[in-house]
């Protein structure tokens, strides 16, 4: 899909392809979000950057679901997903003076969102705008994760996009001009980087 119509739908999908979820996705779209923000609460105690990360899984299985669904990732969400995550950050490096890490967060979502963006303006067919927004929303987490976060933030997702693509190539489940919705396993890498490196 171009971009255009990606920012399109990006205003007018969600109330569609959210409320109109099946029961039994919602019920596991509200276990996974619980099991996975229990591991976080798990990982970082009662911290600072605690409430922070725990606003990524709440956005981001909801969005991966999303862009399962529909190949879509709406800016009803990916919008109030970057503004929380970034005023979250910000108040965790107010309290625990690590201002380092802000910066970080803030030139680790800077780069990434510059470099899909690149990727997507290259390969129009590729990466949509949803894409390239929640990349700049991924890598605020890597960034303010560290470098190592940030890496396999970046690198994980073409990593794993990569690998589900020639399963499902092997499969016959797709061809090679199918398009895959990039939104999980950019997700997943990021939730990767961030409980083992942070």
């Amino acid at each position: 899909m171009d971009r255009q119509q990606d920012d399109q739908a990006g205003r007018t999908v969600l109330p569609r392809s959210v409320l109109a979820l099946p029961p039994a996705v919602r019920l596991w779209t509200g276990v996974v979000t619980a099991v996975l923000c229990a591991l976080v609460l798990w990982r970082f105690g009662w911290s600072p950057a605690t409430p922070a990360f725990l606003a990524l899984p709440v956005f981001a299985v909801v969005l991966g679901v999303v862009d399962l669904r529909t190949r879509l990732l709406p800016n009803a969400l990916l919008l109030p997903f970057g503004v929380c995550a970034l005023a979250l950050f910000s108040v965790a490096s107010l309290v625990s003076g690590e201002w380092d890490r802000l910066v970080g967060a803030i030139v680790g979502g800077l780069a990434m969102f510059a470099l899909y963006l690149v990727l997507a303006l290259v390969s129009p067919g590729g990466l949509g705008m949803g894409d390239v927004k929640l990349a700049g929303v991924l890598g605020l987490y890597g960034g303010y994760a560290g470098v190592n976060a940030w890496a396999v933030t970046v690198l994980g997702g073409f990593i794993l996009g990569a690998l589900i693509g020639v399963f499902l190539l092997l499969a016959q489940k797709a061809s090679r001009r199918s398009v895959f919705p990039f939104g999980p396993p950019m997700i997943v890498a990021c939730l990767a980087g961030v409980m083992i490196f942070a």
